[in-house]
């Protein structure tokens, strides 16, 4: 089943750098410990690969904590990238080359990579890998003159590079594939719920009134003969049902046009959007939409913003279309973590009268079913207060943060 676009499993980028961190620290701790029991021999460049390689484990843990205090941003992940493996290659030019203990830390950097840039960072960091070795080993056999030479071991380490980096890349790249298969399933799931959406309310509306229309038209057909005032009378308020059905049908066509909020352009400005919502709810029905403050701005994943403004535009069309009101007004209140927002309007109310919370609406099924069913899928609920002089929607939803005005 797909969710929301808040339940795709998301990279969190702090949670990389974490890991990346404590993974240099534990490495870089544990190769000191071992270095310090067991020394390399031969022992060249021992003082000063040791006294790097303490320098380095300072920089692992002083980075490590940092991490845990205040996320890098991506420029400070790239720039520890590319000094672990220029210290990796120094390390490996210290320590004998073929015979390096240093020689794993480039795994441990193409597992970074994969973490943080999937499959072009592992290509990127694996070419960088590669380069250093060769030219390393040449350098020690055509220049120092190397006798711990190995060819097959010179053979079996670059082969270990390329299959290890094969093998990161290729889960870099089938996980990035993943990704972008579950946002169009979120994308298409999100489109089916919102035709899933139109189809109720042309059912529930202008379907119904072509069925009923079918009927009185042969009511009128049968009185033409015998009772022609009748049949006008009947003629007539068939006119004025296909005309409010036809305005019905031209507020959701242009709802389905491109550019609108929550359609096709999640993520936009959420006040602009109800302002454009109503100017379309005035031009169709001559409804006036009011925003008694400007909507909040709202920190958090999942188009929530979209949401709300599919909520007021439900909210404000049923008031126009079923209510005959010619004034709607909008309220925003954020507070402890829930999004409070009120639509009132000046019709003739629902078929009840009184006020009735989330859970009664429910068992009673009274109210917008739609609506109803779109707040408890984010987790929200819905109280209604109708009357003879309007009626008013308070709505409740959860919000991971606010921001803006409320």
């Amino acid at each position: 089943m797909v969710g929301s676009p808040a339940d795709l499993p998301e990279r969190p980028h702090t949670r990389v750098e974490r890991i990346a961190a404590l993974g240099r620290l534990v490495l870089t701790a544990s190769t000191v410990l071992a270095l310090t029991l067991d020394p390399p021999q031969p022992a060249r460049h021992a003082a000063a690969t040791h006294a790097l390689l303490l320098a380095y484990l300072v920089y692992a843990a002083a980075f490590a904590i940092y991490t845990f205090w205040r996320t890098p941003g991506a420029t400070a992940g790239l720039v520890t990238h590319v000094l672990d493996l220029v210290l990796i290659s120094v390390f490996v030019y210290l320590t004998d080359f073929m015979v390096s203990p240093f020689f794993a830390y480039f795994t441990f950097a193409l597992v970074v990579s994969t973490m943080r840039w999937q499959w072009r960072g592992v290509l990127g960091t694996a070419l960088f890998a590669l380069l250093a070795f060769n030219l390393l080993t040449f350098y020690a056999v055509n220049v120092l003159h190397d006798r711990d030479f190995v060819l097959n071991r010179f053979i079996l380490r670059n082969l270990f590079l390329l299959v290890t980096a094969s093998l990161l890349g290729y889960l870099g790249w089938f996980e990035e594939q993943l990704r972008t298969e579950l946002g169009r399933r979120v994308k298409n799931a999100a489109a089916a719920d919102e035709r899933v959406h139109l189809a109720r309310d042309l059912h529930d509306g202008v379907l119904q009134t072509l069925t009923g229309t079918a009927f009185q038209l042969q009511t009128a057909e049968r009185l033409v003969e015998h009772e022609p005032t009748q049949a006008r009378m009947v003629i007539g308020g068939l006119q004025q049902m296909i005309l409010n059905e036809q305005r019905d049908l031209r507020f959701f066509i242009q709802e389905l046009k491109p550019g609108h909020f929550g359609a096709t352009d999640e993520g936009g400005a959420l006040g602009p959007a109800l302002q454009e919502l109503g100017q379309r709810l005035e031009s169709v029905w001559g409804v006036r939409l009011e925003l008694a403050q400007e909507p909040p701005t709202l920190r958090q994943d999942g188009g929530i913003e979209s949401e709300i403004y599919r909520i007021v535009q439900e909210a404000a069309a049923n008031a126009a279309r079923h209510g005959q009101a010619t004034l709607v007004t909008v309220t925003f209140a954020v507070a402890g973590g829930r999004l409070r927002i009120g639509v009132a309007d000046n019709g003739h109310g629902f078929p009840f009268h009184g006020q009735l919370d989330h859970a009664r609406l429910t068992a009673t099924r009274q109210g917008p079913r739609s609506l109803r069913e779109r707040v408890t899928a984010l987790g929200g609920t819905l109280g209604i207060e109708s009357g003879a002089a309007g009626s008013r929607l308070d709505i409740v939803l959860p919000v991971a943060g606010e921001g803006g005005s409320a």
